[in-house]
C-alpha cells in the first residue's frame, strides 16, 4: 500500500525560485493539495500558482496541475484543451523509492506533525507512513519548497472531492511526454527539472570548473526554455502594440478614448509581466505628450534590440538582449 493511513487531505504552500540569469530571476509561488483513500491506492494531486521573473525578462503566468491516479490508470486534466488524458500505468510504485539514495536525519516536525527526515545530494524530505510533508530540492540557483501547512488525517471524503471536471476523455498508451499535457503540469515541472538535475549531480566524477560552468547554464535554459519561447512570440506583438497605440493616441482628445488606445497594449504588458497601472484619468496636451514620450522611448529601446531578440537562441541570450545597459 502506497500510504499507511487510511485517507487524509494535506496543503501544502509551494516557493521556489532561481536566477535565471546574471539579469532575471524566477520566482514562483503557490498551493497543493493532496487527498487520497483506501490508503492512497486511489489520490488527486492539486497544484496552482504564479510564475514570475524580474530583472531583464518580464514574465507573469498562473500554472495549474490536477491529477488523479488509481491502481491501474492516471488521469491528468488538461486544462488548455479542456479535456482529460487518461493512460495506464507501468508499474506500481514502490514506496521506498521515495527514500532511495537518501540517508535518514533523524526527526522534524511539520505541520505539528512529527516526521522521518531524509536527506540526499541536493534533496531533503520529511516522510510520515509514507505521506512526504516536506520536499526540498536545491541545484546551482534553483530551489524549491513544497511543505505541508494542513494535515487533517482519517477523515471521511465526500464523493464529489474525487470527481473530475465534466471533459471529454481520451485514452492513451504509456508515454513519457505528451504535448496536450505539456502546459497543465508547470508547477509540477519545475520541481522534476530540479529533481533530475539532482540525480545527475550525484555523479562522483571531477569535471573542470568550465564544464561544470557549462552544466549550470544548460540546466538554468532548460528551466527557462517555456519562458524562452513565450517571450519569442510575445515581444514582437509588444513591437507592433506599441507602434498601433502610439498612432492612435495621437489622434485622441478625452481620457475615455485614450483607454480605448492602450487597452491592447496594457493587456500585452500584463503577459509579459507588468504590474504598472496605465489607466488614464486625466487627459489634456501635457499629459498626452508625456505618454506619448513613454511610449516611443519604449518602442526606440525595443527596435534597437530586435535583431538581437531575433538571434537569441535560449533564455541567456534573450536576458542579455532585453537587459537595460
Amino acid at each position: 500500500m502506497p500510504f499507511q493511513i487510511e485517507s487524509g487531505t494535506i496543503i501544502y504552500e509551494i516557493t521556489g525560485g532561481a536566477e535565471l540569469t546574471p539579469e532575471t530571476n524566477l520566482t514562483i509561488k503557490g498551493r497543493a493539495k493532496l487527498r487520497f483513500k483506501d490508503w492512497g491506492k486511489v489520490k488527486i494531486e492539486e497544484e496552482s500558482g504564479i510564475l514570475l521573473t524580474t530583472g531583464a525578462i518580464k514574465h507573469q503566468e498562473k500554472v495549474k496541475k490536477f491529477v488523479k491516479e488509481t491502481e491501474d490508470n492516471i488521469i491528468i486534466v488538461d486544462y488548455s484543451n479542456e479535456q482529460l488524458i487518461e493512460h495506464k500505468r507501468a508499474a506500481s510504485k514502490n514506496p521506498k523509492d521515495d527514500i532511495k539514495n537518501l540517508a535518514y536525519k533523524g526527526k522534524s516536525t511539520i505541520a505539528d506533525i512529527e516526521c522521518d527526515l531524509w536527506e540526499g545530494m541536493g534533496i531533503r524530505k520529511c516522510m510520515y507512513k509514507g505521506i512526504i510533508l516536506l520536499l526540498e530540492s536545491h541545484v546551482y540557483t534553483a530551489h524549491y519548497s513544497k511543505k505541508a501547512i494542513t494535515v487533517l488525517l482519517d477523515i471521511n471524503h465526500t464523493k464529489e472531492e474525487f470527481t473530475l471536471p465534466d471533459y471529454p476523455i481520451h485514452k492513451i498508451g504509456f508515454f513519457k511526454d505528451n504535448k496536450k499535457t505539456k502546459n497543465t503540469t508547470k508547477t509540477g515541472s519545475f520541481r522534476k527539472l530540479i529533481k533530475n538535475k539532482v540525480a545527475i549531480s550525484g555523479d562522483k566524477v571531477s569535471f573542470t570548473q568550465e564544464r561544470e560552468n557549462r552544466k549550470k547554464q544548460k540546466f538554468l535554459n532548460n528551466l527557462g526554455k517555456d519562458i524562452f519561447i513565450q517571450q519569442k512570440k510575445l515581444l514582437p506583438d509588444l513591437l507592433l502594440s506599441m507602434q498601433k497605440t502610439r498612432a492612435c493616441l495621437q489622434t485622441v482628445e478625452n481620457p475615455f478614448e485614450a483607454n480605448e488606445c492602450i487597452e491592447e497594449f496594457s493587456h500585452m504588458k500584463e503577459k509579459l509581466g507588468s504590474l504598472e497601472e496605465d489607466y488614464i484619468i486625466l487627459w489634456d496636451q501635457n499629459h498626452k505628450e508625456i505618454l506619448l514620450d513613454k511610449i516611443e522611448d519604449e518602442l526606440t529601446g525595443l527596435q534597437a534590440k530586435n535583431p538581437c531578440i531575433k538571434r537569441a537562441k535560449n533564455i541567456t541570450d534573450l536576458s542579455a538582449c532585453l537587459k537595460n545597459e
